[in-house]
């Protein structure tokens, strides 16, 4: 079986952005793959037009200097709107919202309400086209909920969510990943620039700082630095089974954001998946058995044109009657054959499936997640039957380097986080942190974490 052949399976979740938006010009490049992407013909994007106020806002192509975009809005009224209502020609009857939820319903008027109708290509992508020309892309992997980050990121972590849209307050404390693997006694790690994403949730806050302090002292728990992952990938020492990987996050007290929610650009995440992707293959034994799945919380807003799956869910006591919109997603590894273009419908939960699949006999990882698991199919058929030979992957130093130009500066010190919900749940919990462990931030190695309380102090 394919999947016995998997040791470790690396996991990056990054923020906001649609399929079309990212990698829909796969299917409009010199060389095409055949996902279900962007056309050029008029009588497919007319109907896929979107309109506002009399004026028509059709598909068009970003130039790649186009970093900042202002934050289109994303909590689940927004997002009824995008996937509701009728575009421009009115037909299909869907996906026609996005301009309008812009307008609407963001914290404040878009500078530009053209650009979530805007699409990226290889140019401002290299990485992802890379990883679709020589790996897999999935082309129906959607957001597991039609809301924002903290509930997808709960679905993808858990198989549920008690929230419905973003908490300023910290996270509900309710079962994880993290959970599941320890009761099973399957290794795994988190490696964080900064603050993990889960230091919202107050269960997990202490193990966070002071395995992060032990990181930065040379130790290894179960929350490391990121800083330290490429020395530990490359040693002799045994690496987990499970490895989740988080960038600085936009919405938190970092210092220099890479997980691509705006207004932080695209450049940045493609510069970290880069050196997550180089880091990997430098150590050929290891990555001969590695499988790396990346893939976005949710669309953050901007345009895509196909449905969302009609899968219903309840999450914190709201009834959704589909998933969220079609999210960017790779599958990168020996055991994948390059040009691979999975088109079976999955979502997050899709992942908890696999480790099940992987690591406990293919049990259901959970009555909640094998209910969703009947409307998708697993994200195991991805792989070829045995390893795949290939040409020696591309250095992708220089793709990272000129990716990092592209973005702008990080905000200096004491800028403004601004305010929305997740902004604030992070600040809640580092001041918690802070509160706790005043030690940390003197822990030997760590000098950001001062910086980073520093801003919510």
């Amino acid at each position: 079986m394919p999947l016995a052949d998997i040791q470790t399976i690396v996991v990056v979740m990054l923020e906001n952005r649609s399929f079309d938006h990212a990698v829909g010009y796969l299917s409009l490049a010199d060389t095409p793959l055949p996902v279900e992407g962007l056309r050029t013909d008029k009588a497919w994007l007319d109907p896929l037009a979107n309109e506002w106020n009399g004026t028509v806002y059709g598909i068009y192509r970003l130039d790649p200097a186009t970093q900042q975009i202002d934050d289109p809005a994303h909590d689940h009224n927004a997002i009824q709107v995008q996937i509701s209502a009728p575009p421009a020609a009115g037909a299909p009857s869907r996906m026609g919202g996005f301009v309008q939820s812009y307008v609407r319903f963001s914290d404040k008027p878009p500078a530009d309400p053209k650009l979530v109708m805007g699409y990226y290509d290889e140019v401002a992508v290299p990485v992802f086209d890379l990883f679709a020309r020589q790996f897999a892309v999935c082309d129906h992997w959607f957001a597991a909920l039609p809301t924002g980050t903290q509930a997808n990121r709960l679905m993808a972590m858990s198989g549920e969510s008690a929230l419905v849209d973003d908490a300023r307050v910290l996270l509900p404390d309710q079962t994880l990943v993290y959970d599941w693997l320890a009761q099973r006694q399957i290794a795994w790690c988190v490696y964080a620039k900064l603050f993990p994403f889960f230091s919202m949730m107050p269960r997990w806050s202490g193990e966070i700082a002071t395995a992060l302090a032990l990181s930065a002292a040379g130790g290894r728990g179960r929350f490391r630095l990121y800083d330290k992952f490429r020395a530990e990938w490359q040693g002799a020492y045994p690496v987990p089974q499970v490895i989740f990987i988080e960038p600085e996050y936009t919405n938190g007290p970092h210092l220099d954001a890479a997980d691509d929610h705006p207004p932080t650009g695209i450049a940045k995440g493609q510069a970290f998946l880069a050196e997550i992707y180089g880091v990997l293959t430098s150590n050929p034994a290891r990555w001969a058995n590695t499988m790396l799945i990346v893939t976005y919380d949710e669309h953050g807003g901007f345009f895509d044109h196909v449905p969302p799956l009609e899968i219903p869910t309840t999450a914190g006591g709201f009834p959704f009657a589909t998933t969220g919109v079609r999210v960017p997603a790779f599958v990168v590894s020996p055991h994948v054959a390059p040009g691979t273009v999975f088109s079976q419908p999955l979502d997050h939960t899709s992942i908890l499936q696999l480790l099940a699949d992987r690591f406990a006999g293919g049990q259901d990882y959970s009555p909640a997640v094998a209910a969703r698991q009947a409307h998708l199919r697993p994200l195991s058929g991805i792989l070829a039957d045995a390893p795949v030979p290939r040409e020696p992957a591309p250095d992708l130093a220089e793709v990272a380097k000129v990716a990092g130009n592209l973005s702008p500066p990080p905000p200096p010190k004491g800028a403004d986080l601004g305010d929305p919900p997740s902004a604030q749940a992070f600040r809640n919990a580092v001041i918690k942190i802070a509160g706790e462990h005043p030690d940390l931030a003197k822990s030997p190695g760590w000098q950001r974490l001062a910086a980073a309380i520093a801003r919510v102090s």
